[in-house]
């Protein structure tokens, strides 16, 4: 925790503005542009500033910026819609909840152009002293500055003049309180006033009525309420309060229109920046995914591939490919070595055919089919599907679904998560065998074997047909601005809902806008469900009255009858019985299940491993009956993941279905809000990507349905299901 403030040997000129060593996740976070600090000690307050630096170049990675570039859209969308739905008598305008950088007033819309920001590595921020307001504590005179070349040019006097002419030395101190609106604006504790004059232009009067430009700060006590400026002039009293100069411009004129607005939501409040936060900075953060097709596929010139690929990845019937589809499809997934083999195959199939040797035409013809159909098993391969009506019309209607819960594109995501992550053997590791870093037992046979039998067996136990861990999951986490006053786009100031503007960060010397991108790799775990199971306990819950004929997955059944959740799960956190206007069904109830399961996978990652639940984040896929369960921090990943298996793999998968683990000392009060309270299975809510909705115990261990159910039946829990079913022997032990 060093800065560079000093200026050098031999008095030399330091680059303007000094710069500060901080970590990346830091400077990218707590001390990014905008943000208001005190030095070590509390002497000197400053705001940080961008300064000019290398930028990040994705021409190599253009996935990876569409992803940023997407991910940053959504947040604005999400923001401006949360913020129009505010409830008030006044309208709330668009350009109060968005910086013109994400907005263009013109087309009334969400739009990042790419060439306004510059995307950058947080490796050096600068700083400037502010707020520029300064007090004598002996005369309490106000001196004020507008510029640190202005402070430069005209320093603060050694001496001052008291009120009874007496001279003495100056006793200068920044004032620790500043003026901030939820506007994004901020201001040093000034006696001078924004006005708006006839035409509409703000601007400032640096002076009193009677021409004086001298003010004295009065403190009468603690509250800032009985705070006064004294002009040295007239000795005239003013309050400490402030007008906004965004909203005078905005709202004054509309105002004079006789459109109810107020002056509470033109007035600043005065806030000490060392007791209360007046800065938030605003991020974004997703798993990165090499595969382009991730997001071009979601663009609206690409419907009919989206659908074919939905098709195939969930069993829609179709016609298997022909033998140069097949060729073709090999040659794109990196497999034509495996083409020759095949084609001797039906040459000599084609040859005995010709000399009428029907016999040896047969076998040579299974034989070609069996390599297709282990290929069309591996995925190496994909029939020519054949979309539903249903799932036609579901992906034309789903650009109104909310981007984070729409299980189209989690499963396209899922698609290339399996591909990238979890297929290659490099990259991931199946819990269920010994691996020389994650099983203690190995290097002996006997008991690598009984480590297998012991985690199928508990696997099995809690129903999860898959179990891996991720090395090195590529993570993006980016901060791309803040608000002031909230960290959300409402506040409620004087009993009086306000919109928060979401601002971007002040602009570089070359007046684009930075984005801090750092970019890492962490441990995870991936889970997914067993699907008969998984069947069954949406079928007992009343959702599903039977599992769709093979080769259709569950999946397709639930992106047929999915109805868009909203960004906000507003459905879904009600809180009283006349508040329910949904039902479950197969998409809630699924994705009720996985996650309640990735929290409940969470809290025992946190109990055996170190890490702290604020540490870890998820990504659920309810199409593929999947979740995983990652690291979110950006600091250095030292394994924690990977060494709590190898030590605790017992005691975690035993904690998984432990029924005592999923009580609460809540009771009552705990299941009425849905069967999730902050004792049981939440986590932060800057962690959980569903901000801790659609949770309840009892989808795990049956119990009250959650308040938001209109069918209020007791739910089945999963682990009731795969208890039932094995005994039954309807599935395996592992």
């Amino acid at each position: 925790m060093t800065d560079d403030r000093s200026t050098g040997s031999g008095g030399a000129v330091r680059a303007y503005p000094p710069t500060m060593n901080r970590s990346q996740p830091q400077l990218a976070t707590s001390y990014a542009p905008g943000a208001m600090f005190t030095w070590e000690g509390g002497k000197g307050a400053c705001i940080a500033v961008p300064i000019d630096g290398p930028t990040i170049d994705f021409s190599a990675r253009q996935t990876r910026l569409d992803q940023i570039l997407e991910s940053l859209e959504e947040a604005c969308q999400n923001w401006l819609a949360r913020g129009t739905a505010i409830i008030r008598n006044a309208p709330i305008y668009e350009v109060q909840l968005l910086d013109t950088c994400f907005y263009n007033p013109v087309r009334n819309s969400v739009e990042i152009a790419r060439d306004r920001f510059d995307f950058m590595r947080p490796e050096r921020m600068g700083y400037l002293p502010g707020p520029l307001v300064y007090r004598c504590d002996t005369c309490e005179k106000i001196k004020e500055y507008i510029s640190t070349a202005h402070q430069v040019a005209d320093p603060l006097p050694r001496s001052c003049t008291s009120e009874n002419g007496r001279h003495h030395e100056s006793r200068w101190r920044q004032l620790d309180v500043v003026y901030v609106h939820w506007s994004g604006s901020i201001e040093g504790l000034s006696p001078y006033r924004y006005t708006a004059d006839r035409a509409g232009e703000v601007r400032k009067i640096p002076r009193c009525q009677c021409g004086s430009e001298e003010f004295r700060l009065i403190k009468q006590g603690n509250q800032f309420s009985r705070w006064r400026f004294r002009c040295s002039g007239c000795r005239a009293e003013r309050e400490v309060y402030q007008t906004d100069p965004f909203s005078l411009a905005l709202l004054k004129p509309r105002m004079d229109q006789q459109i109810p607005h107020e002056w509470s939501e033109i007035n600043m409040i005065p806030v000490s920046y060392r007791a209360s936060p007046v800065f938030y900075v605003q991020s974004s953060r997703f798993i990165v995914y090499n595969d382009q097709d991730v997001v071009a596929l979601m663009k609206p010139g690409r419907r009919g591939d989206l659908i074919s690929k939905v098709a195939s990845l969930h069993g829609f019937g179709g016609a298997d490919p022909t033998d140069q589809e097949i060729r073709d499809q090999l040659d794109q997934h990196g497999h034509s070595q495996l083409w020759p083999p095949y084609q001797v195959m039906r040459d000599q199939q084609v040859a005995a055919q010709s000399s009428g040797n029907d016999a040896l035409a047969a076998v040579f013809g299974d034989s070609a089919r069996m390599m297709r159909d282990g290929w069309l098993q591996s995925g190496f391969v994909v029939r020519t599907a054949q979309a539903s009506p249903a799932l036609v019309t579901q992906i034309n209607g789903r650009v109104d679904f909310a981007r984070r819960y729409d299980p189209v594109r989690s499963t396209i995501e899922h698609d290339a998560l399996r591909r990238e992550r979890i297929d290659p053997a490099t990259a991931s590791a199946d819990l269920r065998q010994a691996h020389a870093d994650l099983c203690a037992e190995h290097g002996d046979r006997d008991l690598e074997d009984g480590y297998e039998r012991r985690v199928a067996e508990d696997l099995g136990r809690a129903g999860i047909l898959d179990a891996r861990l991720i090395r090195n999951l590529d993570m993006v986490e980016f901060s791309f601005g803040f608000t002031r006053v909230s960290a959300t786009p409402e506040t409620v100031q004087k009993d009086r809902h306000m919109p928060v503007r979401l601002m971007g960060f002040p602009p570089l010397p070359n007046h684009k806008r930075p984005i801090y991108v750092i970019e890492q790799q962490n441990e995870a775990i991936y889970v997914r469900l067993e699907p008969e199971v998984v069947a069954e306990f949406l079928h007992r819950n009343g959702v599903l009255p039977s599992p769709p004929a093979a080769p259709r997955t569950l999946g397709s059944v639930l992106i047929e009858t999915y109805s868009d959740f909203g960004p906000f799960l507003r459905d879904f956190g009600v809180r009283d019985e006349a508040s329910r206007v949904r039902t479950r069904d197969i998409a809630s109830m699924t994705y009720l299940l996985l996650h309640t399961m990735a929290h409940h996978v969470m809290h025992g990652v946190a109990r055996y491993s170190g890490l702290d639940l604020g540490s870890m984040s998820e990504a659920i896929y309810p199409a593929d009956l999947a979740f995983l369960v990652h690291r979110r921090g950006m600091t250095e990943d030292l394994g924690n993941i990977s060494s709590m298996w190898r030590d605790h793999n017992g005691a975690f998968l035993r904690y998984l279905v432990a029924r005592r683990e999923l009580r609460c000392g809540s009771g009552t009060l705990c299941d009425h809000r849905g069967g999730a309270c902050p004792a049981c299975v939440m986590i932060p809510e800057t962690s959980c990507i569903a901000g801790n909705q659609l949770l309840s115990r009892a989808a795990l261990v049956g119990g009250r349905a959650p308040l938001w159910d209109i069918n209020q039946t007791r739910l089945q829990g999963y682990f009731e299901v795969v208890r039932d079913l094995r005994n039954a022997g309807a599935i395996g032990g592992g």
